[in-house]
């Protein structure tokens, strides 16, 4: 997926980066999905949670094949993507059907709102990886937009992780873990600032994100249009 002729650059360390978030990723839901065990989640969720770490496993493998040279392995291996990015979308559908399916009268509105992240988040992940893919020949840009796409599992992963450590503080999670993933934007635009031909990348990367965020911090997902697509997810019967 990427040119011999590109040698690696900063962004090929990714790998230790993408397995440190792994590790958190398993610490913030320990409580939540390992420590009760398999059987107390349903299907749907080992489903996208088998996703969701072929992933992270594949972020951690692919800058590192660059950075150590194995360009053909590389190309062999981000082949799978071609097949695991849309299971991994269908995982996130699913998913979300589910919940709002099988969620009480009184927790709907709630999970109106965590339908609005899981699509939001599935759609930046997949614009992400769409981008990565038509920019393939291109080692930089190609590597920033698969970077984009590690970015969206921060919220998730961290959103868990605050509420294991202080659930008393729940209202205030989100702003923290969308603060922390426009942070690393931040550093990641400073960090390209005089690399002119790729800068561009995560600045409108970043701009996408927060406009995706803006609807979540200020609870529009409260307002009747998307309380109707809602409703209408829940009624399709695909879980």
């Amino acid at each position: 997926m990427m040119q011999e002729t590109s040698r690696p650059f900063e962004i090929a360390r990714g790998w230790a980066y993408f397995s440190a978030l792994f590790a958190v990723t398993f610490l913030a839901f320990w409580p939540s999905y390992f420590s009760p065990g398999i059987t107390a989640s349903s299907r749907y969720i080992h489903f996208h949670a088998v996703t969701a770490a072929l992933w992270m496993s594949l972020l951690i493998i692919q800058p590192w094949l660059i950075r150590t040279y194995r360009f053909d392995l590389h190309r062999a291996v981000g082949r799978v993507s071609y097949v695991l990015v849309p299971i991994l979308l269908v995982s996130i559908i699913l998913l979300a059907n589910f919940r709002i399916r099988t969620v009480g009268a009184n927790d709907f509105p709630i999970q109106t709102y965590v339908l609005y992240l899981q699509f939001f988040l599935g759609a930046l992940f997949a614009v992400s990886f769409a981008l990565a893919m038509v920019y393939r020949r291109d080692a930089e840009i190609h590597a920033r937009f698969m970077v984009c796409t590690g970015l969206t599992l921060i919220d998730p992963v961290f959103a868990r992780l605050f509420f294991w450590m202080n659930p008393a503080s729940a209202e205030y999670h989100q702003w923290l873990t969308f603060g922390l993933t426009d942070l690393v934007f931040l550093i990641l635009i400073w960090f390209d600032r005089k690399n002119e031909p790729v800068r561009w990348v995560f600045r409108w990367m970043l701009a996408a994100f927060v406009l995706a965020q803006v609807p979540a911090l200020m609870w529009l997902t409260n307002g009747e249009i998307w309380q109707a697509f809602a409703r209408w997810f829940q009624s399709i019967p695909l879980t």
